[in-house]
């Protein structure tokens, strides 16, 4: 009859334990409760294939644990007859309580969550109405909590000792190591009850309402994490650390009266004494045998004395007691201090982040994650010597760990708005105060975080450089962060009188996420080259100076950003939601040419690099083809997706077919008659350049031959007949910037002639960026100054054609083969006349001539 009643209570035992897990993870999901219980609605068995899954996430865990015991038992065996007895004794026994310390914070690691929740007793108050005795309700809630977590119990209980047995093959050290386990796991099971129940207490709403409830909050969530973070890291360490613990103990043998001592400490010490006292075979002092013992004994009454103390928790959560009290009418004398909306959010955003660890881990990451980065590394910066390129390696490492900072304070304090969205949706808020308290915030913890990176980093590697070299880096750590900050409003805020902090738009959510985090991969990417090439070649100290300047004008760039996305309250009234580079031509104008820099050097060598390896076995051929696609690809990226569909230029929002219509991608007359104006122009521009050159140099057909059609090299200057594949690229993608997008916004603000010639010398100045791989200022100059007369005449063909394709044509003719027309030999004097008349002035102007006359005959 009894044992149905105790399977009777472990089946009721069920459903509280499924509760408990519900309310563990609500507690958990903090502002994101919503999305929870949208997920339980959609799956009923939803918290049992939860909890069916963490057990065994824990068990798989746990089974690593007793690791360094077997560790440590191997090198009992080893350095028997090397070390001392009294040495291997204690070495050995502080190994095994290592161990039985690591059981207990493990336990408090995954069970924390939800034995609070258990101590709550809120998923007992419904088996309260049921006929059951208080008696009865102490079975339920004990089959409950084991429930809860029975299989990791299980497996911390057993796995130790049948480890030891496989290890030693002994049956009594296997006895000794299952009843000292199951005393651990008692005690620990008890400790973790205990604490529950302050958790608990902690975080209820209706029992902590003391001033202080957030700071003692925010204690105890440092608290459990310090021992998430703890736990990993002495655990790594002890495993390393065994033989060092042999060596260190060997030369400073502990005297007898001290292991004496440490045996009857009845927790960790003695148990893990008994363990190592089997493991010697009992050769030890008869003293310490008895005193061992002794210290087990303790160990045994104190673990009872403690389960007592967790069943009164227990009983005291299960069963709840109404209290009547009476309640006194005073009058009460209180003061309203009014304070400022934004400190009102601030206060509001760090009394919510304490108030679920989902939530708070938003607030502890970005702090002492890269500090954990560093600590685990701490042996490579303690051997690094300091020079240039090993502070470079530093500041790469550093602002990688920052990369993804602002990605979780992003995530973690926007999503808290979440929390509550109904009350405030009701309220007069300013946008702009909530997204001012939110920067202010998270730049606060990532300033923080920087400064004690770079104070630790200074006093590892002591040297002073690597915190100016990291406190210069906080204004590009900050524009990182409102990079993506300002992304994530833009991709999910915008409404079309305002930005919104909450997520309005939420399809597509994935790939906007995608979007965010690449372009945050590729600003990081290009700060890091554009950093080292500076300290590289300039030196640290100018370096450095030119690095705070780009920090700083980013910085300023970014916040002018923030300021134009939340406009004053004044402001509010007038203002609507993007077109800002539509309306700012020379800015948008700016913003296309660094884009295409960076698509250009930087994102074709992003998507290659995982697959680098590969790429330096392939051949030079195939290799061009790849990086020919590559580049294609990525400016293909940026003109017909980034340009017209993320930054909605020319012309706002539009389909492709129309975006190709507005920049005259879209062939405007039949396609041949576009490419007999394109052949024709280029045929004129060959006629003047060869006459003009037979005036000034002479031809060698067999020479200029060899060199256009000779076989591709390694180098970026031996392209050879490749060049004529690879010159569709500015081609095609030089004329859709300039006479497509960029001409299409200028029209909209200036004439038809200062387009014209602004289109055409942007264009030309534009090639200065070729300085990065032909370091020659004055054939770059010379290089710029040809641009430049073939922008004018292209922007003037546009204008004449309404069309970039015959502009697409001659451009691509010009760069194949226009070497065909340079003369091959020729002096240094009619050269530079050369270049200037023949192969930029006369051209211009015969091609402009030919266009017009065209046009003129064809209108």
């Amino acid at each position: 009859m009894e044992e149905q009643k105790q399977k009777s209570f472990y089946s009721i035992a069920k459903y509280p334990t499924l509760e408990i897990l519900m309310e563990s993870q609500m507690a958990s999901a903090g502002a994101h409760q919503a999305k929870f219980v949208e997920k339980l609605k959609k799956n009923k068995n939803y918290i049992k294939h939860q909890s069916w899954a963490l057990k065994i996430v824990f068990s798989f865990l746990f089974l690593f644990l007793p690791l360094l015991p077997l560790v440590t038992y191997f090198q009992i065996t080893d350095n028997m007859g090397i070390y001392s007895i009294n040495t291997i004794f204690f070495v050995s026994s502080f190994l095994f309580m290592i161990f039985f310390g690591m059981t207990l914070m493990y336990m408090l690691m995954f069970g924390m969550l939800s034995t609070g929740s258990f101590m709550s007793g809120n998923a007992f108050k419904w088996l309260q109405t049921l006929p059951f005795s208080k008696k009865s309700l102490k079975k339920i809630g004990l089959w409950a909590l084991f429930r809860n977590l029975d299989i990791p119990l299980i497996v911390l209980t057993v796995g130790f000792p049948i480890i030891m047995l496989i290890a030693t093959q002994d049956i009594i050290i296997f006895l000794i190591c299952l009843v000292v386990s199951v005393v651990n796991v008692i005690f620990s099971f008890s400790i973790l009850v205990i604490i529950g129940e302050k958790i608990s207490f902690l975080f209820s709403e209706s029992k902590m309402k003391s001033k202080n409830a957030n700071i003692i909050r925010t204690v105890t969530m440092v608290g459990y994490f310090v021992i998430m973070f703890g736990t990993s890291f002495i655990f790594s360490w002890g495993i390393s650390a065994v033989e060092s613990f042999f060596l260190v103990f060997s030369t400073n043998e502990p005297s007898f009266i001290l292991i004496i001592f440490f045996t009857l400490i009845p927790f960790l010490f003695a148990p893990a004494f008994l363990v190592s006292l089997n493991t010697l075979q009992y050769q030890v002092h008869p003293i310490l045998m008895l005193t061992t013992l002794t210290g087990f004994a303790l160990s045994i009454v104190l673990t009872w004395a403690i389960f007592k103390i967790a069943q009164r928790a227990l009983h005291s959560a299960i069963s709840t007691e109404i209290k009547v009290e009476k309640v006194e009418r005073k009058e009460i004398q209180f003061e309203l201090k009014p304070t400022t909306p934004i400190k009102a959010y601030l206060r509001k955003d760090i009394s919510s982040s304490t108030r679920d660890i989902q939530s708070f881990m938003f607030l502890f990451f970005p702090i002492f994650y890269p500090l954990i980065m560093i600590l685990t590394m701490m042996g490579i910066f303690n051997e690094i010597t300091i020079s240039t390129e090993s502070i470079l390696m530093i500041w790469s490492i550093i602002l990688m760990i920052y990369l993804f900072i602002p990605i979780m304070l992003i995530v973690g304090f926007l999503n808290i708005e979440e929390s509550g969205s109904s009350t405030l949706a009701s309220l007069p808020l300013v946008p702009r105060d909530q997204a001012k308290a939110k920067i202010i915030l998270m730049l606060s913890l990532q300033g923080i975080s920087l400064v004690m990176t770079s104070i630790v980093l200074t006093l590892l590697t002591q040297s002073i450089l690597v915190i100016i070299l990291l406190l210069i880096t906080l204004p590009i750590a900050w524009s990182l962060l409102l990079f993506i900050f300002i992304l994530k409003i833009k991709f999910f805020g915008q409404m079309k009188y305002k930005y919104i902090i909450e997520e309005l738009h939420k399809e597509n959510k994935i790939l906007k996420w995608i979007a965010m985090i690449f372009s945050d991969i590729g600003l990081f990417l290009t700060i890091l080259i554009v950093g080292n090439i500076l300290i590289a070649f300039f030196g640290f100290t100018i370096g450095l100076i030119v690095l705070g300047v780009v920090g700083i004008l980013e910085l300023a760039l970014m916040v002018f950003i923030f300021n134009r996305m939340f406009p004053k309250v004044e402001k509010m009234p007038v203002y609507k939601t993007g077109g800002y580079l539509r309306e700012h031509v020379n800015v948008s104008t700016l913003v296309i040419l660094i884009l295409a820099f960076l698509f250009i050097l930087f994102v074709p060598g992003i998507i290659a690099f995982p697959f680098q390896f590969i790429l330096e076995q392939l051949p030079i051929i195939p290799l061009r083809f790849v990086e020919f696609f590559l580049i294609m690809g990525s400016l293909a990226l940026l003109y017909l997706v980034i340009v017209p569909f993320g930054l909605k230029l020319p012309n706002g929002k539009e389909t492709l077919k129309q975006y190709s219509t507005a920049i005259g991608l879209k062939p405007f007359r039949p396609v041949w008659q576009e490419l007999l104006i394109g052949i024709s122009i280029f045929l004129i521009y060959g006629l003047v350049s060869f006459i003009i050159g037979l005036l000034f140099g002479s031809y060698n057909y067999q020479i200029i031959f060899e060199v256009l059609f000779s076989p591709p090299g390694p180098s970026l200057f031996a392209m050879g007949w490749f060049a004529i594949i690879y010159m569709l690229i500015p081609a095609i993608w030089e004329e859709v910037a300039f006479r497509g997008a960029i001409l299409s916004l200028q029209k909209k603000k200036y004439t038809q002639t200062t387009v014209i010639l602004l289109n055409g010398i942007i264009f030309g100045l534009f090639h200065y960026v070729n300085l990065l791989t032909i370091p020659d200022p004055v054939s770059i100059s010379f290089q710029v100054f040809f641009a430049s007369c073939l922008g004018i005449t292209f922007s003037y063909m546009y204008f004449k054609t309404k069309s970039i394709i015959p502009c697409i044509l001659v451009h691509y003719l010009i760069n194949a083969f226009g070497i065909i027309f340079y003369p091959s030999s020729i002096t240094p004097i009619n050269s530079v006349l050369y270049l200037i008349l023949g192969n930029s002035i006369l051209p211009m102007i015969f091609m402009m001539l030919f266009l017009r006359i065209l046009t003129k005959k064809n209108r």
